[in-house]
């Protein structure tokens, strides 16, 4: 009973961060995770790609399409970067949702047992019916069942941990952070967006095959010439409404996960001052053990539904920063080391 009030305790506040520091797991999954092993191979590639474009320009037109060159292959390698995070984050929360399943599964196993014993004795004293005992055993089971399922699914996410950072589990603990300080301007973030500069490019390259047509040119060739300069021109117009369609959404489920987190936050603590509440009546004889644990399961499902909603606050959040061409991996450092910084001041 007292190792589930730690593992509670541990959880919910947050603030141990044991066996590994942030740079540690951060860099040994760098060095074992497929997604950033081609983020950094498709960098490279990149560099090299955009290099030799630019010595082979011959003129102005040539120069944008190396632009667009490079646009497009650092496109890809933030989506390479962008599934590095999202699959570290995904495994991390995984754990911890596992964990407080495993939690939730004991607390429906003892309920069950004491369930059964109270129906046994009942039986016993010809109170209750055979069916009314084999339901309560059927139950029972399902509970020993429903707990093997729930730590075979706990040792699936331990190992992809393993396999995706390259070490052991260890608590690695995130806190939600003010995403307010991370939130930029709509001018900034299309100005951050490649696929809107992508779209400049190719409007700038029809403006030169305007200005650089041929004196003898055909009136066909001129009027294909301004459709598809026209073309252009609309595709940068919607490019830069997805863009900011792209913002808004991803603001706007921001702002809604942080609001079910500080509800989630109210409930927590509520269920924690009913459940010390009951073990103190429970103490007292005055609540049955089967009110504890279910309290106590009650108050794991409310921890259940904030690690969850922890978890989408911080892919929504990774997705934002590395769309906007900001550093996700020195945002997610600054919250590991003040947890790290607290837990150290709080020993």
């Amino acid at each position: 009973m007292k190792n589930i009030f730690i593992l509670i305790a541990v959880l919910f506040i947050c603030l141990s961060l044991l066996g590994q520091s942030p740079n540690d797991f951060i860099e040994s999954a760098k060095k074992v995770n497929s997604n950033y092993i081609l983020y950094e191979l498709n960098l490279e590639k990149n560099h090299l790609e955009y290099d030799k474009a630019l010595i082979q320009a011959i003129n102005k037109k040539a120069e944008f399409a190396a632009e667009i060159t490079r646009l497009n292959g650092e496109n890809q390698t933030q989506g390479n970067l962008s599934a590095f995070y999202s699959e570290l984050l995904t495994d991390i929360f995984e754990v911890k949702n596992q964990e407080i399943k495993k939690a939730i599964s004991n607390m429906s196993l003892k309920i069950a047992s004491v369930d059964y014993v109270d129906n046994q004795n009942l039986f016993d004293k010809g109170l209750i019916s055979s069916n009314t005992l084999q339901n309560a055993s059927i139950t029972l089971r399902d509970a020993q069942t429903d707990l093997e399922q729930v730590e075979g699914d706990l040792e699936i996410a331990l190992n992809n941990f393993k396999k995706d950072l390259g070490i052991e589990w260890v608590p690695v603990n995130i806190v939600a952070v003010e995403y307010q300080k991370y939130v930029i301007s709509d001018k900034n973030w299309l100005e951050k967006s490649k696929l809107v500069t992508i779209s400049q490019y190719n409007l700038e390259m029809a403006e030169f095959d305007i200005d650089n047509l041929s004196a003898n040119a055909s009136e066909y060739d001129r009027r294909l010439t301004e459709i598809s300069h026209r073309q252009k021109e609309i595709d940068l117009s919607l490019s830069q409404e997805n863009a900011l369609d792209q913002k808004r959404e991803l603001e706007d489920s921001l702002y809604f996960i942080k609001k079910q987190m500080e509800t989630l936050k109210e409930r927590l603590s509520l269920s924690k001052s009913d459940l010390e509440d009951v073990k103190v009546r429970h103490t007292k004889g005055l609540v049955s053990d089967t009110e504890l644990f279910n309290q106590e399961k009650a108050h794991l499902n409310i921890l259940s539904q904030y690690n969850t909603t922890l978890n989408s606050f911080w892919s929504t959040l990774s997705n934002y920063v590395i769309n906007s061409d900001q550093d996700v991996e020195k945002i997610l450092r600054e919250n590991l080391e003040k947890v790290e910084l607290e837990a150290t001041k709080n020993e």
